[in-house]
């Protein structure tokens, strides 16, 4: 097979297609459900739970309540540009939108990668098993344990996966800057009006699906078109002034639906996920946070080795030959200074601060990745014939795939169909079953569940009403949010002490953290060393200890003062309980405190009963009790 242009686009659309078949194949074939609860277990870590907030986007309803009560909220914020291509999709063939652009997905990516490795000069061949390694680098490293190691774990989960929305579709968005860079690089010039619009489109992606790349991405173009014009650069500016409009035309066609939805925003939503005001004191925490990372040895290694990867790249030997690698270095040393500028400039903070340490390691990884390669392909792959190159290729593909498939089915029996969580999986399709069998109205229905998997797959089959909500699925208020599950808990008839129960800090690992507190309310009761709830010191004393020796970018550990659980716990004394019965109940058998709610089964039916889950529907004349 001739390895040209053509054939190569092939391969690369035929292996997106293996990988991913080899990713879903089981889960056809293993398991008959519906595909609203295929996608909700076979989502990478806790992607479901961006649905909900995905179909309010979709449909245009950013102040759903699921309350028929309640109206005239505010907005949710979402991450719209990572929603656009999905939201198309969505209202043409609904949940199966998030199975079929996964293979979109995985072909972008291996064709960008690909390109990358065109521009910076490797062979066809060559670049098509380069988009092919670095796809499965997570698996690679997870096949071979490395993933426990800790700069390491960063490349395993934050380099690629299909995790929705990032870094599935935001890391794409990123990749493709870096290529464009590259070509405004190889040909050091950024001329075109064309090659403006698209920065400016990609921009408005990345600033609408995940600010922090967007930073990184214009501190580097800065970067680099000061690399290329030096002291022509602010006339360069002024000799393309109206070229540099339309980039920001395009960045505002992109950008303005979430500049005018983050105006429109619910306060308490944007704190459940984790949004900070930054004032000085806060800025002098994260400042010396970020310059402490000097002073590590592990941080002082990677910029050692970047610095003599600099000076290997210019010296005289090497220049020709790794001179378009200066692309990654020019993105590390954004990455480097980003953080810095985001903390002096911005005067708002969110909770993945720490993804610019992932984003440094990301790039250390490609710049070393890249020029290792480039090294290998001059010394040794361009001393074998062809044929040899070849034969060793088709080897590698088979490993690739190999390995790829192990590790797929490997995980999928570990997470999918081991005893547990085959069983809660399982006795999940049952409950959808019977609703899809006795066909609830779920438009007109209202449900009590806490489990946020149920709560998902209702939500996406149209639900209105729910007695109790997560936090991050709805822009209620937080008083509204406690209402609930005062109100719920006084229903199920589970006292003061099982809600003290429910809400109390818990150390879980090396963090405290309470899933319940979580699903409610998310970062509102975060706690570090830059924050706590009211900025508050009252915490027992050794969890106030902790507090203060936990890094600053810990925006997932979450502790309650204790005033303000004394408040809650007041609040559920004097709670005045106006409540009406909900429609469908579906609770979890196992968790201890659930598990002792009253049902009163003159008014309801268990007409589900399994190991995991309890499912009750309201007795009325046209559902009754069998």
């Amino acid at each position: 097979m001739s390895i040209n242009r053509k054939n190569v686009n092939y391969l690369i659309v035929f292996s997106g297609i293996i990988f991913f078949l080899i990713r879903w194949h089981q889960t056809f074939f293993v398991l008959d459900e519906n595909i609203d609860s295929k996608i909700i277990f076979e989502s990478i870590t806790d992607g479901y739970k961006y649905f909900p907030i995905f179909k309010a986007f979709t449909e245009l309803s950013l102040n759903i309540s699921y309350d028929n009560d309640i109206i005239n909220l505010k907005n949710l914020s979402v991450p719209a540009g990572s929603f656009y291509l999905h939201s198309i999709f969505y209202l043409l063939i609904r949940s199966w939108s998030f199975i079929i652009l996964e293979l979109v997905f995985i072909i972008i990516f291996l064709g960008i990668f690909y390109k990358i490795s065109r521009l910076l000069d490797f062979r066809r061949l060559e670049s098509f098993l380069i988009s092919l390694f670095l796809y499965n680098l997570p698996t690679f490293l997870d096949f071979t344990s490395l993933s426990n190691l800790n700069y390491i774990s960063v490349i395993s989960s934050d380099f690629y996966s299909l995790r929705f929305p990032r870094p599935m579709v935001t890391n794409l968005f990123f990749y493709y800057f870096i290529l464009l860079n590259l070509s405004i690089l190889n040909k050091e010039c950024l001329v075109k009006r064309k090659k403006f619009i698209i920065l400016g489109l990609i921009s408005g992606l990345s600033f609408t699906s995940f600010f922090y790349h967007f930073l990184l991405e214009q501190i580097t173009l800065m970067i680099s078109l000061v690399y290329i014009y030096k002291k022509k650069f602010f006339e360069y500016l002024v000799k393309n002034f109206v070229s540099i409009i339309f980039f920001f035309i395009s960045f505002l066609i992109i950008s303005l639906p979430l500049i005018l939805n983050i105006n429109l925003a619910e306060q308490d939503f944007l704190e459940r996920m984790g949004l900070l005001d930054l004032n000085l004191e806060k800025k002098i925490i994260l400042i010396k946070y970020t310059l402490s990372k000097f002073y590590d040895l592990k941080f002082g290694i990677v910029i050692l080795i970047s610095i003599l990867i600099y000076l290997f790249i210019n010296s005289k030997k090497n220049k020709t030959l790794l001179y378009k690698n200066k692309i990654f270095l020019f993105i590390l040393l954004a990455s480097i200074f980003s953080p810095k500028i985001f903390i002096i400039f911005s005067p708002k903070y969110f909770s993945h601060f720490y993804f610019f340490n992932n984003l440094t390691v990301i790039i250390f990884f490609l710049l070393i990745f890249f020029t290792f390669s480039k090294i290998i392909q001059e010394y040794i792959l361009k001393k074998i014939s062809e044929k040899i190159f070849k034969f060793f290729s088709i080897i590698l593909v088979f490993l690739i795939f190999s390995v790829n498939f192990y590790e797929s089915k490997r995980n999928y029996d570990f997470n999918q169909i081991n005893n547990e969580k085959f069983k809660e999986r399982t006795e999940f399709n049952e409950i959808v079953n019977i609703i899809n069998t006795k066909k609830f109205d779920l438009k007109k229905s209202t449900l009590l569940t806490f489990d946020t998997k149920m709560m998902v797959w209702f939500i996406l089959n149209d639900i209105q009403n729910l007695k109790v909500i997560n936090g991050i699925f709805t822009s209620k208020k937080h008083e509204m949010i406690e209402n609930d599950l005062i109100n719920n808990f006084r229903y199920l008839r589970l006292n003061k002490d099982d809600f003290e129960k429910f809400i109390m800090n818990k150390k879980k690992r090396w963090r405290y953290r309470n899933d319940n507190v979580m699903n409610f309310f998310w970062f509102r009761y975060q706690a570090n060393q830059l924050t706590t709830f009211g900025n508050s010191n009252d915490f027992d004393k050794s969890i106030l200890e902790y507090i203060k020796k936990s890094s600053p970018i810990l925006s997932q550990q979450l502790i309650i003062p204790n005033y303000e659980i004394q408040r809650l716990l007041k609040k559920f004394e004097n709670s005045n309980q106006n409540y009406s019965d909900p429609d469908l109940i579906i609770l979890k058998k196992r968790d201890l405190i659930l598990k002792k709610s009253f049902i009163d089964l003159k008014s309801f039916c268990k007409i589900f009963d399994g190991e995991i889950y309890v499912f009750y529907h309201k007795i009325s004349k046209s559902n009754k009790c069998k």
